[in-house]
């Protein structure tokens, strides 16, 4: 299905692959990893030709359909999202109108036209015609569209569910080679499901990059890894590749050490013996076998490191208490009501719940942000909270450097143990010394994480901690906080946490607010009218609630419109800085004009980073908005 020879890819002179193999076989479901940065994106974007190589090939398997997810979901139009979703499914399509235009014929009398129904109703038939109405709604259900949902028009949907939408048409269209790029982007833990129940039974080929744990677990049949500049493959899913690479790992320098030992062998004979006449044929006989073995190039270890949060001040063991508390982002008009919650030291608790339930208005009422309209907040004695958001890498100073903010943030961290946090993080050791402004949005949250798990703490409230992190990275994260003995509440999506980490579970959902000891299986299905997304109904709205619910969404609504036009045109200005590397590459231009560029680079990567951050928190604060 893919053949790729001889690869050399670049970004901004930097080279992310040389000389790389790979082969990728029809039906194959591909995990393609490999720590941030290391060119996965840019790698689909060659294989779906929309990012020149720098050398060898790239071969796609002749007349084979491939599909990608574009960035913006499908456009605010007035069709219905059923028409959207079905609306690539080319093949069902055609044969529907050869069926219709036999029938025609038949109508009309025209000669052969009922031995030409037979065969276009067979071919409907072998098809899946007749199944293609259930196919579209398994989709959209999947993906957390309620059948009251399928015939709104597009433009009744935040760019969210439009992102959905998308997802389902691709899905639908079939492609022989599906190319995703973090498909489980607006997708919460039901629609995740569902696409890691989907993906293993999709009749094409599927080459993936996620950092959902979940989905790597249960769809690739296997694995490749971008490292050290070239492509490396295996055989099964996630947890399989990573005891098959920690052996080949071990082997590789148990092989290293002996050859070197060897070779150090050999030496010491020849230096001691080369000019002893008895022992000269001898030691040439050595010379010689130094000179035939091939050298083992020295295995580059990328072992984890452990990050250790610090000890919890002392506190009361309550740390947070929530009595009949009712929160809503417009006045009087509640999202999550009546909730009594009590979170206390040891206590782990992942909050969760589909896309719009209130979960991060609930988040936001436990860390004072939103005062409650209605009930209490209880804070414990002595507690100090710590907040993690996506929105605190959007806020980082652009001017300082990763190591100066962390050792701002926290003054009195060693500067050795900063520097360790972020290299446990995932942060290479020359972006410590880089201006914040020019990291991209990964690192920029990478630097905002380590500031925070740094600061002691007793209380942690985490809004998805796992973005943007490679599953190296999130492995290292989840071994501290499960060895971290303060309370802890994490809203997330990532179902592999919840399961490593949590010991308790809030459901935020239509019915209300839950909580319970342990993590069950259930936790990760949808309950009861948990599907459409939308908050939940707190008894109807007076006239001016709902005025004010509207005034507040199409405030929203606005902003989310020009970042979704704001954002492309960023994204042409970094393609076009691209485009001069290229040039300035070809002419042979100066140091200081290549230095020029990547300034501009990281500046527009930076705004980037903070455009998508601002629409991701507006589309949030709009699902939670009552309608």
């Amino acid at each position: 299905m893919l053949h790729i020879e001889d690869l050399t890819l670049a970004v901004g002179g930097r080279v992310l692959l040389s000389a790389a193999e790979w082969h990728v076989h029809p039906g194959d479901k591909v995990a393609l990893v490999g720590r941030n940065g290391t060119g996965k994106t840019t790698l689909l974007r060659a294989i779906a030709g929309t990012h020149d190589v720098d050398g060898g090939q790239i071969r796609v398997r002749r007349g084979a359909q491939i599909g990608t997810l574009p960035q913006q979901g499908v456009p605010a139009s007035e069709e219905t999202v059923w028409a959207v979703a079905r609306s690539w499914m080319h093949r069902l399509i055609a044969l529907e109108a050869a069926l219709n235009a036999a029938q025609a014929a038949v109508d009309t009398g025209q000669p052969g036209a009922a031995e030409t129904l037979g065969d276009a109703s067979e071919a409907w038939r072998l098809g899946g015609g007749y199944a293609w109405d259930e196919r579209v709604g398994e989709v959209l259900h999947g993906l957390g569209f309620a059948p009251d949902q399928w015939r709104r028009p597009c433009a009744e949907l935040s760019g969210g569910w439009r992102m959905r939408v998308a997802l389902a048409r691709l899905l639908l269209s079939e492609p022989e080679l599906l190319l995703l790029d973090e498909p489980t982007n607006h997708l919460d833990l039901a629609g995740r499901g569902f696409l890691a129940r989907f993906l293993p039974r999709y009749p094409g080929t599927v080459v993936l990059v996620s950092h959902d744990r979940h989905l790597l677990e249960h769809v690739p049949t296997r694995v490749a890894e971008i490292r050290r500049l070239g492509l490396d493959t295996w055989t099964g899913n996630l947890s399989s590749w990573i005891k098959e690479r920690a052996r080949r790992d071990a082997d590789a320098e148990l092989a290293y050490a002996a050859q070197q030992k060897e070779v150090a062998r050999l030496e010491r004979f020849v230096e001691r013996f080369r000019y002893k006449a008895t022992k000269a044929s001898q030691a040439q006989s050595r010379v010689k076998q130094l000179e035939k073995i091939d050298r083992l190039a020295r295995p580059e270890g990328e072992r984890n490191a452990v990050v250790r949060l610090p000890e919890p001040p002392p506190s009361a063991d309550v740390a947070v208490e929530l009595r009949g508390a009712s929160f809503g982002w417009v006045p009087e008009v509640a999202v999550v009501a009546g909730v009594d919650l009590e979170v206390r030291r040891g206590m782990r608790l992942a909050v969760l719940g589909p896309n719009g339930a209130g979960k991060s208005t609930l988040l936001s009422g436990l860390s004072g942000k939103l005062l409650p309209q209605q009930g209490r907040r209880i804070l414990g004695r002595g507690v100090r909270m710590g907040v993690f958001s996506q929105d605190l890498a959007a806020e980082l100073p652009g001017d300082l450097t990763a190591v100066q903010h962390v050792g701002t943030v926290v003054p009195l961290a060693p500067l050795a143990r900063i520097r360790a946090i972020l290299g446990a993080l995932g942060l290479a050791g020359d972006t410590h010394e880089r201006p914040i402004a020019r990291l991209s949005g990964g690192e920029k949250a990478r630097v905002a994480l380590a500031a925070f798990v740094l600061r002691p703490v007793s209380l942690m409230l985490l809004d998805e901690p796992t973005n943007h992190l490679d599953h190296e990275t999130v492995e290292v994260l989840v071994d501290a906080l499960s060895a971290w003995s303060g309370a802890m509440v994490i809203v997330t999506h990532d179902r592999w946490l919840v399961e490593r980490v949590a010991t308790h579970v809030t459901r935020v959902s239509s019915d209300g607010v839950e909580t319970h000891a342990g993590v069950e299986p259930t936790d990760f299905e949808p309950r009861g009218r948990e599907s459409s997304g939308t908050a939940p109904s707190t008894g109807a709205l007076s006239h001016a609630e709902r005025k004010a619910a509207r005034r507040a969404r199409e405030k929203a609504q606005r902003r989310i419109d020009r970042l979704e036009s704001a954002i492309p045109e960023a994204e042409g200005r970094l393609e076009a800085i691209d485009t001069d590397f290229v040039s300035a590459a070809q002419e042979g231009a100066t140091a200081a004009r290549f230095e020029d560029l990547g300034r501009q680079r990281a500046a527009v990567e930076a705004e980037i980073a903070g455009l998508y951050s601002e629409w991701e928190a507006l589309e949030e604060a709009l699902e939670e908005t009552p309608q």
